[in-house]
């Protein structure tokens, strides 16, 4: 699978703990213990953070407590890292409900650092590297993999969201979640002839949903990105999980 002296890159997003499908999940944990990857991203959204959020419950949802979540959070996380070399954290727009909630409250403020994921989800964690959401000097928040790839949580929610990725990154390949699907976009590389440049969905590791509030299908799909990383040259895969199992690009099953 792997060529030699490259980096083996696992990605994933959108857990929205507590609302995670576990089996998706496990998957997922499973297929990082057998590759041991050198790298694992998280691209946001790993928790839901419903509790600090401006909108009203989703009808129907069981409501938890926070500090479960994060304790839920952290549990993964520290089974991830067990598994490969170095782990990052973009937060996702979520975790930045909190942010946001911290801001406007003087109870939020007085909690923050009691709360807050890039606090929580750090604590004690080596190798391990937190991208914030915001921006103080406005340019869009992302972790630079290597030279010619970036890891975002998401600058768009639109049906062509991939697409608009791949024109913002300005030349390079970016990665990200945010939209829950699994989509694809890859051109020519006007800068480097005979190579190409791609943005690519991670998917989501939630529970999908079949329609949205007003009765509009979705097309949240679960999924995860495997990547290797070369000196010159890099190779995405999207890993689409099927009920509870995954085919890796070998050809290999990893079951639940």
């Amino acid at each position: 699978m792997a060529k030699p002296h490259s980096t083996t890159m696992l990605a994933f997003g959108d857990v929205h703990i507590p609302h995670q499908n576990e089996k998706a999940v496990r998957v997922f944990r499973r297929a990082a213990e057998r590759l041991r990857p050198d790298l694992i991203i998280c691209l946001g959204d790993l928790l839901d953070c419903g509790q600090f959020s401006v909108h009203p419950p989703t009808y129907g949802m069981k409501e938890t407590d926070y500090v479960d979540d994060l304790r839920a959070a952290n549990a993964l996380l520290d089974r991830l890292q067990k598994v490969c070399d170095r782990l990052v954290i973009v937060e996702g727009n979520h975790e930045y409900r909190l942010d946001r909630w911290a801001a406007a409250t003087a109870e939020g403020r007085g909690a923050y650092s009691m709360l807050a994921p890039r606090v929580q989800l750090t604590k004690g964690r080596t190798r391990c590297t937190y991208v914030p959401y915001g921006s103080v000097g406005g340019t869009y928040p992302h972790f630079p993999i290597n030279r010619r790839i970036i890891a975002v949580h998401g600058w768009s929610y639109a049906r062509n969201a991939t697409r608009q990725h791949l024109q913002i990154s300005q030349g390079r390949s970016v990665i990200h979640g945010h939209t829950h699907r699994a989509d694809a976009s890859i051109i020519q590389n006007i800068w480097s002839p005979g190579k190409v440049v791609q943005a690519r969905s991670a998917g989501c590791l939630c529970k999908p949903v079949p329609l949205y509030g007003t009765g509009r299908p979705v097309e949240w799909i679960n999924a995860f990105i495997l990547g290797y990383l070369g000196r010159r040259s890099d190779t995405l895969y999207t890993i689409p999980i099927m009920d509870n199992r995954c085919i890796l690009p070998d050809g290999s099953e990893v079951a639940a």
